[in-house]
């Protein structure tokens, strides 16, 4: 379920808001520029019609001096011909190739300083008059020569008494001179006529309008975009805090505290720092919601979340993690490890005892895991880098690791990882990775201890014994691995390749006339809580056909407290098969003497731990009564670990069957044991 959570989230990341700010921005953009456009050329639109008007009166004018010419004038004549007949309110000003003044009427001048070349569907050349204010690259500065503040406060001035709406808009506002070139069929003359624009009230409340209904057109589709930007930015934040929303505590949440952390541990800023990783345990959590209730245990992980979050700073975070466990990334100040580690520590003392204050009528116990994380420098010591590839998980699985560990520990409630333990870690991942393999290409080995009576020492017995030969790690001990199969439920299957592997070697021994002497096999106590175990195992060794009498299969005394009516009923039939029931390890653990009152057990294993140690008499007579008690109940006896000759004899003094240990041999592999079976049995 987390898994798709964080899916899901990582998802709905991916759908970044920004892109939408971005398009919103660039419209509003696009849709300034296109209003401003727009009011220019409508603008332009109206000047053009304006100038146009205007050229087309030069043109005549040109085009008249053109006829007088051709009909016999000269220039001065056909000029001074048409002005007095035709245009006695124009101003003309006429110039050869180069500038200089052929012939002029008027008061003005054109100001060649100030030429405006445009194109509006034709080219046109103006110039400013003398007197006017035409700019030299402003094509708009024909239209207005004032302010732009100006002009509108002329616009919008109040009409006058008894003036109506038409003659108000057709009151004039802006009127500017300024001369229109044309030039005469023999290219040699340029006439300039001097033109007056003038721009009506009207034509500015035109543009207006036309700009309000372009912005107001513009404005509905900035307004929807903006609002589902809004509707966008509020729900990506809605859906952010529900999925970083812990259902329990209210606060943030595991997915929460990965990334936040991740996005803390990898910041430039921050590869000098060191931190720390702790897994946060309140101890005994199911105990105390059934004395309390869900809803007390459940406000208490709240009231935890609300103190963690007051003591939590800058650059750190905190969040539950599932149960009553919570993830805390804090900073470690303090120049070398060892004093960062003393300042974490005593940091957490300090947030443990306020923890428990929490409740102080109810006794309640926290447990911490610390996994402390150094600053990010470059093998050199020369500068710190960045941290990369942090897998927020993994710390925090060290972190466990070791908090499991400060259980063992007794009073000691704050346990450092170290590399003691991630080497525990690996060791385990893999047994866990291989143990399938290895079971596949039987890399476990048979080893067998023998076992002599200390009457004449003679070899009368053998215990199986497992030995991993690893091609990688060479021969591997019980001890490193039996542990981890029990924990993963393997054991079950390494206990019938040890039975199959064992009845076939009896079979071997039968059938090539070897001497054959009885062998004892370990089944795990997991394997002794399950019904039909006794069948399976009968058919396990019957698939080779040895005597169901040579094989004696020993169980652990913790195996008795388990299901008992089970392990009763599955010792009842072993024994009707024909096989021996032995209770190993007798006195190392809570032996409970009602087991072997209602359990009818074939022999009777002392623990090693009965022969170790100084001897002060009391052990023997424990040892004493342990092999009388097995006599009373027609048990035989079998004492382990005998690494002594003074044990050896004390044995065969209270009548003990068998012995087993380094005194005698230690396990050897099969041929080595052949060699033994057949010199001293």
């Amino acid at each position: 379920m987390g898994s798709v959570k964080e899916k899901t989230f990582k998802k709905l990341r991916r759908k970044k808001i920004w892109p939408s700010i971005l398009f919103f921005v660039l419209f509003v953009i696009v849709c300034v520029v296109a209003i401003t456009v727009f009011l220019q050329m409508f603008a332009l639109y109206i000047m053009g019609t304006k100038v146009v008007h205007h050229f087309e009166e030069a043109q005549r004018v040109g085009k008249v001096i053109d006829a007088l010419i051709d009909g016999g004038d000269t220039l001065h004549e056909a000029a001074y011909e048409m002005h007095k007949s035709i245009l006695e309110d124009k101003e003309i000003y006429i110039t050869d190739r180069d500038g200089n003044v052929v012939y002029h009427v008027g008061d003005s001048i054109p100001d060649f300083d100030r030429v405006l070349e445009f194109n509006i569907g034709t080219k046109f050349v103006a110039v400013a008059d003398s007197g006017g204010c035409l700019a030299q690259t402003d094509r708009i500065g024909m239209i207005f020569c004032m302010p732009m503040e100006d002009v509108f406060r002329k616009v919008f001035v109040p009409g006058e008494k008894g003036e109506n709406i038409g003659q108000w808009l057709g009151k004039t506002i802006v009127s500017q001179d300024y001369w229109l070139r044309t030039i005469l069929e023999d290219r040699e003359h340029a006439v300039y006529v001097k033109c007056n624009m003038q721009f009506k009230r009207e034509d500015i409340v035109y543009v207006c309008i036309f700009g309000l209904i372009a912005f107001v057109l513009l404005l509905i589709p900035v307004i929807l975009l903006l609002i589902n930007t809004i509707v966008s930015i509020v729900t990506q934040r809605k859906m952010t805090r529900l999925f970083y929303l812990d259902p329990v505590t209210g606060g943030r949440n595991w997915l929460c505290f990965q990334n936040y952390a991740e996005r803390i541990l990898t910041k430039l800023m921050n590869n000098k720092k060191a931190f720390a990783v702790v897994n946060l345990h309140f101890e005994r959590y199911q105990n105390y919601c059934a004395c309390y209730g869900m809803k007390a245990g459940e406000g208490l992980l709240e009231a935890m979340d609300g103190f963690l979050n007051a003591r939590i700073r800058k650059n750190e975070i905190f969040a539950r993690h599932e149960g009553a466990d919570f993830g805390l990334l804090l900073m470690c100040e303090g120049a070398s490890e060892e004093e960062r580690q003393k300042n974490c520590c005593k940091r957490m003392h300090s947030l443990l005892a306020e923890l428990a204050g929490l409740k102080p009528e109810q006794k309640i116990h926290f447990h911490a895991g610390v996994h402390m994380i150094a600053p990010y420098i470059s093998e050199e010591n020369k500068w710190y880098q960045v941290r990369k590839g942090v897998n927020i998980d993994q710390l925090f699985a060290y972190a466990n690791a070791a908090r499991l560990q400060s259980n063992c520990a007794q009073g000691h409630r704050i346990s450092f990882f170290d590399h003691e333990m991630l080497g525990k870690q690996m060791w385990e991942r893999w047994v866990e990775d291989t143990m399938e393999t290895a079971l596949r290409n039987e890399e476990f080995k048979v080893y067998l201890q023998p076992k002599y009576s200390p009457v004449n020492n003679k070899l009368v017995g053998a215990e199986a014994l497992v030995r991993w030969v690893s091609p990688e790690e060479g021969v591997i001990v019980p001890r490193r691995f039996i542990p981890i199969f029990e924990s993963t439920g393997f054991i079950t299957r390494l206990d019938d390749y040890m039975i199959s592997h064992v009845a076939k070697l009896l079979a071997e021994w039968t059938i090539q006339g070897k001497k054959t002497v009885p062998v004892s096999i370990n089944v795990s106590r997991a394997h002794f809580s399950q019904e039909g175990v006794a069948e399976r195992i009968c058919q396990l060794v019957d698939a080779y056909g040895p005597q169901h009498e040579l094989i004696e299969l020993e169980v652990t005394e913790g195996a008795f407290f388990d299901d008992k009516d089970i392990l009763v009923e599955t010792v009842k039939q072993l024994r009707s098969y024909g096989f021996g029931v032995s209770m190993d390890d007798f006195g190392a653990g809570y032996s409970s003497l009602n087991s072997l009152k209602d359990i009818p057990l074939d022999v009777l294993k002392l623990d090693g731990d009965f022969f170790r140690g100084d001897d002060d008499g009391r052990g023997q007579i424990i040892i004493k009564e342990a092999i009388r008690l097995a006599r009373s109940l027609d048990m035989r006896v079998v004492a382990e670990g005998i690494e002594k000759k003074e044990q050896v004899e004390f044995l065969a003094g209270q009548g003990c069957d068998m012995i087993q240990g380094f005194y005698f041999s230690e396990p050897m592999p099969v041929t080595e044991f052949e060699e033994k079976v057949e010199k001293d049995a």
